[in-house]
């Protein structure tokens, strides 16, 4: 069976975002994108079980590592990324500089900065995924919890309460934080690039 269309004819399309990092590095260390029809995504999760799985709530990293086998993304109706940005690190470092500078600026400014470089960075990924399903990315609206939606609304688009796609997400963000990563998901470590242009922006 195809994936659900609207009137227009275009996919009805989900999306959601989450982060992960262990108590030294942060929640931000590691990003997780997940976009695709309603129809593949709800089928994904569907396979997980009746619910959509959250990795905090599963007991043993058996379980965990088995759930992680499990999920698969095919790249036309179904994407993941998994991006690896050291948030803290990076914003430790533009903070010391500018400590030395005798200079300052503020956390609201330094995140929308940060959130502008990570979206222009797999903006043509996205996009590039989107085409086939006649959908822009600013229509988006993310599926995610309290600590992505400033990223979300920076960006200008709605934050949406969690569903399928974050929990999917939050699977991806969880198995790269471990050093797994589910079949079909494009894994890209951006922090060197981060922290390259944050410094170059705030000298």
């Amino acid at each position: 069976m195809g994936a659900q269309t609207s009137a227009c004819g275009e996919d009805r399309m989900l999306a959601g975002r989450d982060v992960s990092g262990g108590p030294e590095s942060g929640n931000h260390k590691f990003m997780a994108i997940v976009i695709g029809t309603n129809e593949s995504i709800e089928a994904m999760t569907r396979r997980l079980g009746p619910k959509p799985v959250h990795m905090s709530r599963v007991i043993g990293r058996g379980a965990k590592h088995a759930i992680i086998d499990r999920v698969e993304f095919d790249g036309r109706n179904r994407m993941g990324l998994c991006l690896r940005l050291e948030k803290r690190r990076i914003f430790s470092k533009i903070r010391g500089r500018l400590k030395q500078g005798r200079g300052h600026v503020g956390n609201k400014k330094m995140s929308r900065t940060y959130h502008g470089l990570v979206w222009n960075m797999v903006r043509d990924p996205v996009e590039e995924f989107l085409r086939p399903h006649n959908y822009e990315a600013h229509r988006l609206d993310f599926q995610c919890d309290y600590d992505c939606r400033d990223f979300v609304r920076d960006r200008g688009w709605g934050p949406a309460s969690p569903g399928a796609a974050h929990a999917l997400a939050d699977i991806l963000a969880w198995g790269n934080s471990h050093g797994l990563e589910p079949k079909g998901a494009i894994c890209l470590d951006l922090s060197d690039r981060l922290e390259e242009q944050m410094i170059r922006h705030f000298r």
